[in-house]
């Protein structure tokens, strides 16, 4: 997982000339790729993970069961098989521990080297669907779409899992902190300005924001901005035989 330092730049050559606001100069960019460095061997244990990211109608299952508030997706009426999104880390905790309850299950947030995995797989690609860009394979910012889609509309995009939606729609919370890599450097940038420096890391990109968040390897944290706040989640498992 992670970035060599010829993948970073290869990132910020591409990237820095299209953001989404010009406000963000080539060295902040180049500052906030780091995070990714350097490219390092993690092995994993198996586990299951969700095609998808969780639902407005799963969601809605459980805030009807434990009349609990609903998520700003649901305020809004968007579509049952859209992702549900505006969900705090407490709120995903409560889905999980319900859901837990209700199945029986041992549901959880994947770690940020299962999603990595589930998004990259053994190709190391730098997006879910391939090494180049393209904005038919996921729903961000250069889509023009603005807004989320169906969790199952770029199916035939899908990692090589097959995992959907790794790319763009919604950002995903996953289990861990922010903490560098073995061999890199603390980045101090808006994140911590805004969280600290113990803040959750989220990764996949959404709709509202450039395509860099969509790469396999970037690391992003919940920004309290208002373009920022499309958060979802999809669930993991240890595998058991």
């Amino acid at each position: 997982m992670g970035s060599t330092l010829a993948e970073v730049e290869k990132c910020v050559t591409f990237w820095s000339k299209r953001l989404c606001e010009s406000s963000f100069t080539e060295d902040y960019f180049r500052q906030w790729i780091m995070k990714e460095y350097p490219s390092h061997t993690v092995r994993v244990s198996p586990f299951w993970i969700g095609r998808y990211p969780i639902t407005n109608r799963q969601y809605l299952c459980f805030t009807q069961a434990n009349k609990y508030s609903l998520a700003e997706s649901l305020k809004r009426n968007e579509h049952a098989e859209h992702p549900v999104w505006g969900v705090s880390l407490t709120d995903v905790k409560a889905f999980i521990d319900w859901l837990n309850n209700f199945t029986e299950g041992s549901y959880r947030l994947p770690t940020e080297a299962e999603w990595e995995y589930a998004a990259r797989g053994s190709s190391d690609w730098e997006y879910p669907f391939g090494s180049h860009f393209d904005t038919k394979c996921c729903n961000t910012l250069e889509s023009s779409i603005g807004g989320t889609t169906p969790v199952y509309q770029y199916a035939d995009y899908a990692s090589t899992f097959g995992i959907c939606d790794l790319a763009g729609n919604v950002e995903e919370w996953t289990a861990d902190y922010y903490t560098p890599y073995l061999g890199g450097k603390f980045i101090i940038d808006d994140l911590v300005y805004y969280l600290g420096s113990h803040y959750p890391i989220t990764r996949g990109g959404s709709f509202a924001r450039s395509g860099d968040l969509a790469r396999c390897a970037r690391r992003h944290g919940p920004h309290p901005g208002s373009v920022y706040k499309y958060m979802g989640f999809r669930l993991a498992a240890d595998y058991k035989v």
